[in-house]
């Protein structure tokens, strides 16, 4: 058995975690200035799962109501990179919702609280921002496109089921995201739902997305045909590599009420057929675990050796 403290003194590459969630609900509490009733035993294990979901939007409408202004958006970012800051966390790929925009008065101020922030730790973590923008929300994607072109984001990431539904809406902001030379990330949430691995396939080729994150979601999709019996199928493998996606992880699957087992074990996989692949915290708020924590979880479910974990959490 190894403990998280055995993790906690490496220096960490954090591949994706939101700022607006990506601290303990002590730090959000600090924060916000108000407790979320019974938030502990709302937490659900089945992540990803429409109770779940729908507990998380009422969480970030919390979120969005309380930063009116940008010192609130600035302390908000501050909660969630001194959390990987404390943890040796050396290079952190953070997450801004385009949403906090809305009740500011202007897109620079939003930009500046994400600057200040960053540069309030750039003697001890160097902070990525992408932009992150909730799919299902239509009336944001001119919004991120413009913000884009502000120079500072490292990436842009969606989430949601509508860049799965309507992919074409969605093609422009990939576009710039290409011109400007940054990554593009989507969420695997989704892609869930669909009925045959020849729509995502077709989704992911038109959309060129840089990463997907947590693609072991639809582990037990049988009609999908990616994963079979733990394994990722060779056709699957061909995809990923030749079109030079990156896969990231989360702690999200140790979570899952179905098939987390499996949804783990898929992990190694990744790395026993050479592919891309990083681990991240995500949203610390609800998932409740560091990229220490989770490094531990993977050596103790025996998915990894401790010289393996710290490999991949370090580069």
């Amino acid at each position: 058995m190894v403990s998280i403290s055995d993790f906690i003194k490496v220096p960490k590459i954090d591949s994706c975690k939101h700022l607006s969630s990506g601290m303990r609900y002590d730090s959000f509490v600090r924060w916000a200035g108000f407790i979320i009733p019974n938030f502990q035993e709302r937490l659900l294990e089945d992540v990803g799962g429409a109770e779940d979901l729908e507990f998380r939007k009422e969480i970030f409408s919390y979120i969005n109501l309380r930063a009116g202004t940008p010192h609130d958006v600035f302390l908000l970012f501050c909660h969630s990179i001194s959390e990987s800051v404390t943890e040796n966390v050396k290079v952190l790929n953070g997450t801004v919702n385009v949403d906090l925009l809305s009740n500011l008065n202007n897109p620079s101020d939003f930009i500046d609280a994400i600057k200040n922030s960053c540069e309030k730790y750039a003697d001890k973590i160097t902070v990525r921002p992408y932009l992150g923008l909730n799919s299902d929300i239509e009336k944001n994607i001119n919004l991120a496109t413009m913000l884009l072109e502000s120079g500072i984001f490292a990436g842009i990431e969606l989430y949601g089921t509508a860049f799965a539904e309507k992919p074409e809406k969605f093609l422009t902001i990939f576009k710039t995201a290409r011109k400007l030379n940054i990554e593009s990330r989507i969420g695997s949430l989704g892609l869930r739902n669909f009925a045959d691995r020849a729509s995502i396939l077709e989704i992911v080729q038109n959309l060129q997305p840089n990463v997907i994150l947590n693609p072991n979601i639809v582990v037990k999709k049988d009609n999908l045909l990616i994963f079979r019996d733990g394994k990722i199928l060779p056709e699957v493998i061909n995809f990923l590599k030749s079109n030079n996606i990156r896969t990231e992880f989360s702690p999200a699957p140790f979570l899952s009420k179905q098939n987390s087992d499996e949804k783990i074990r898929v992990i190694r996989e990744f790395a026993e057929q050479g592919l891309d692949f990083k681990l991240c915290s995500e949203d610390m708020l609800f998932l409740n675990k560091s990229l220490s924590e989770f490094a531990a979880d993977l050596c103790n479910a025996g998915i990894f050796s401790k010289e393996e974990i710290v490999k991949i959490i370090s580069n």
